[in-house]
């Protein structure tokens, strides 16, 4: 709104009478007069906007009293988790990849970075090549102005066993274009973004629209506390903020990946923010956490 003096303004009723009328009023507008009522009521539509939690999970929450399981559903405003691992070929084999509830009285590692002392545990650290995925789609998908955020915390690449698989390691969390996961090969398909600790790298690296992106944000053994907001046109913004510093760090309107139909495919897929995919694959003698799972909207 612009003030111009002896201009002629009409504004929305805001008395009960006016807006049983619905009669607009039409008044002279001063310049003082009116850019204080442009004021006025820019700060009435702000107050009017409320942010409120749309979904939530933790760790602690009474639905993992008795573990992590695929089929799990907690908190609200997700789906069911989808736990996926190797297969191995017998139960008597020695299994080196899967989902635990990590709780610091046990895992020293762990800390504080959880809240109530828990988190959600991932470890692939076979003498293979392990993967390991945490799938789960979002009640309703991401529209923009929502936000996600969750934490993250991974020490480093180790190996436990004096051979390993030479693939390229990596850890951390993907959003997804598609609701579902059938198999393993899903954490490819379908990826919109992706923030990730990769084997041999100091810092953290995204991929979305712009391929990898290296933040040049060092990997805190302590964790990291990660926010995108979803914005128009297929864009986001993100924070990552370093939990041993409390350090925010800013990055502003980054495109999101096109997902396309089928591996090597040509056709495009609407882009749209339909799930999330925490993965460990092959991370080594180290585990993977993740906790407080948070959707907020506006309205």
């Amino acid at each position: 709104m612009s003030c111009s003096a002896g201009k002629v303004l009409y504004f929305i009723p805001f008395s009960f009478t006016e807006i049983m009328s619905q009669q607009p009023i039409a008044f002279i507008c001063l310049p003082q007069i009116c850019c204080a009522i442009a004021l006025a009521l820019c700060a009435f539509a702000n107050a009017c906007a409320q942010t409120y939690i749309a979904g939530e999970d933790e760790a602690y929450f009474d639905a993992y009293t008795d573990g992590w399981q695929s089929g799990d559903q907690s908190g609200r405003g997700f789906g069911e988790w989808q736990l996926l691992a190797p297969e191995y070929a017998s139960e008597s084999e020695e299994q080196y990849a899967g989902f635990f509830m990590a709780d610091a009285a046990r895992e020293t590692d762990l800390a504080d970075f959880g809240n109530y002392g828990k988190a959600f545990g991932i470890f692939a650290n076979g003498t293979q090549f392990e993967e390991t995925v945490a799938f789960r789609t979002f009640d309703h998908s991401l529209a923009p102005g929502d936000h996600f955020s969750l934490r993250f915390k991974f020490e480093g690449f180790t190996t436990k066993f004096e051979r390993d698989a030479e693939e390229i390691s990596s850890v951390g969390i993907a959003l997804r274009n598609d609701a579902s996961a059938t198999s393993l090969d899903a954490i490819t398909e379908g990826r919109l973004w992706v923030f990730a600790i990769l084997e041999g790298l100091s810092t953290y690296q995204l991929f979305d629209g712009g391929d990898r992106y290296n933040t040049r944000v060092f990997i805190d053994p302590l964790g990291a506390e990660l926010g995108i907001t979803i914005r128009k046109g297929n864009r986001y913004d993100l924070q990552i903020m370093t939990l041993s510093d409390q350090v925010v760090h800013h990055f502003k309107n980054r495109p999101l990946q096109t997902p396309r139909q089928g591996k090597n495919a040509d056709t495009e897929m609407k882009r749209e923010v339909r799930g999330l995919a925490l993965f460990n694959l092959n991370g080594g003698a180290n585990n993977a956490y993740f906790s407080a799972l948070q959707v907020t909207r506006t309205e």
